[in-house]
């Protein structure tokens, strides 16, 4: 039985961060999600966004929690914290159906 996909954040502190650093990062997760989906792994990144005032990247994925932990480790993600989300679907991103499976 296939797991219910869901949207999560992972939550970075990370002093010093440019947008070079938030870059670097984003090829690095697409990478490791790209090889994940080669595997058999339901996991989608959907990018990350910048706070720079606050020193604050937020990086947002779908899948199940332990399949996201899973690429935010591989990919180095300097997370504190991977938190599950809610909310309205991002300009150019479409939403799965509620209760919908990956």
């Amino acid at each position: 039985m296939a797991e219910t996909s869901t949207r999560f954040i992972a939550e970075c502190f990370w002093v010093g961060v440019k947008e070079d650093d938030l870059s670097a990062l984003d090829r690095r997760v697409q990478s490791c999600v790209a090889g994940m989906t080669q595997d058999g792994e339901s996991v989608r990144y959907l990018g990350s966004m910048l706070m720079p005032e606050d020193e604050v990247v937020l990086c947002f994925f779908e899948g199940s929690a332990a399949t996201v932990r899973q690429a935010a480790e591989r990919a180095k993600v300097p997370f504190e914290r991977i938190l599950e989300s809610g909310g309205t679907a991002w300009p150019g991103i479409e939403p799965p159906p509620p209760g919908s499976e990956r």
